[in-house]
């Protein structure tokens, strides 16, 4: 392993800790708890291009990752053509406005798949600092800024060899950065001190295939599990050892939907090279495959936009745009609906009301509810989109291919 320490830092308080702290942070990709849910009541349903948008604010360079949000500050990253920067940008929640962007990585462009960019990776902060992910030459590339920008530490600590290019996102837990490359090449899961970026503990998997997956943090019945899935395994460690608490076969070799987890239930979906959903209860020990897959099936299952949870219920869009709402713990379809466009983003939940922007920059707002498929709204921006909305205090941050967007309903925009 590569490590380079740039500065030290003193030990910093466990923001994540309390609910109440983080209820008005999205500070990871989907949210508080990285499964696409808000806690917050007071969203907008409705916008346009110029219709509740608070501000909307050139972003320099191109890249996929989604927007992090802590009280004042909103945190992207991007990749520059011309300077091959990967940088790191904070903007402020007030009026938009760039504050600084800091090159993180200076490196070539590397091989990745058409719908891929140098900049897919989303940051991650717990207040005090900011974690950055990124490809730089044959090296996984992980690195800590404080909020003025000041580099923390910067670490390599696997060669990453990844046909369809680099996109990676860590997430924190307690005083750990959780990181997991599956890959080709030298695949683990890894556990870094968040303060000083050594590596703590590591797990390497069973099979390596590309897979893209960000870790999932559950808490089932006072057992604190790190959940893992891709290159045909789902994992279950022990995120203070490393320890594997359980495993099983599935969904499928080559993985990108992010997981979701409700009831007792953890839901996984993979695209390659069988289109596989399937759903897991979380309470076992050693290999499980045979005694706590709740269901698996062949048919309806996404391969790069998450679900979302909701009252027994597990909603999923497909990659073509067709809508599904899941019974839990059957799997069976309850209703469909076919909305248009091509989905990339992810669903995100607030109020009872769920969330699916398409590629086009078009986001529908439906009812959270097993009765059947209700619209709310539909909403344009008219830019091309794959990321994912962020929600914090009332507002919705939305990254187009151009642009940073700040929606909220007028009481939202007032408040602030």
């Amino acid at each position: 392993m590569r490590l380079i320490y740039i500065a030290s830092t003193a030990a910093l308080p466990l923001l994540l800790a309390a609910m109440s702290t983080t209820a008005a942070n999205w500070p990871q990709w989907r949210g508080p708890n990285g499964d696409g849910i808000s806690p917050e009541t007071n969203v907008p349903v409705k916008w346009s291009a110029t219709e509740n948008v608070v501000w909307v604010t050139a972003v320099p360079g191109e890249g996929h990752s989604s927007p992090v949000v802590w009280r004042d500050s909103v945190f992207l990253t991007t990749a520059m053509a011309d300077s091959k920067e990967r940088q790191l940008l904070r903007f402020n929640t007030q009026a938009g406005k760039i504050l600084w962007q800091r090159p993180v990585v200076t490196t070539a462009v590397e091989s990745m798949h058409q719908e891929n960019s140098s900049a897919s990776s989303t940051p991650v902060t717990d207040g005090e600092l900011v974690y950055t992910s990124f490809q730089s030459g044959k090296r996984v590339d992980l690195q800590a800024y404080d909020f003025t920008g000041k580099p923390i530490w910067a670490a390599q600590p696997l060669e990453f060899n990844g046909e369809h290019g680099y996109s990676y996102t860590p997430l924190l837990y307690h005083d750990l950065l959780i990181f997991d490359c599956r890959q080709e090449g030298e695949a683990a899961l890894l556990a870094l001190d968040k303060r000083t970026g050594k590596v703590r503990w590591r797990v390497e998997p069973q099979r390596r295939r590309i897979s893209h997956i960000t870790p999932l943090l559950i808490n089932d019945r006072g057992r604190v599990q790190i959940i893992v899935c891709g290159s045909d395994e789902i994992r279950s460690v022990n995120p203070d050892t490393g320890a594997t608490w359980w495993w099983c076969r599935g969904p499928s070799d080559v993985a990108v939907a992010g997981l979701s987890y409700g009831d007792g239930l953890l839901f996984a979906s993979a695209g390659y090279p069988n289109r596989t959903r399937m759903a897991v209860r979380v309470d076992g020990n050693g290999d499980v495959t045979e005694t706590h897959v709740a269901w698996k099936l062949h048919r309806q299952a996404s391969y790069v936009p998450s679900p979302v949870y909701h009252a027994g219920h597990f909603y999923s869009i497909l990659d073509d745009g067709m809508l599904f709402c899941f019974n839990a713990k059957t799997g069976d379809t309850v209703w469909e609906q076919r909305l248009g466009g091509r989905f990339r983003s992810s669903l995100v939940l607030a109020a009872g009301k769920i969330y699916a922007t398409n590629d086009k920059g078009i986001t529908t707002v439906f009812r959270a509810t097993s009765q059947g498929f209700e619209s709310v709204a539909v909403n344009d921006l008219g830019e091309f989109c794959y990321t994912t909305p962020a929600i914090a205090e009332g507002r919705i941050y939305l990254r187009t291919g151009k642009h940073l967007y700040c929606i909220a309903s007028e009481t939202a925009a007032i408040s602030k």
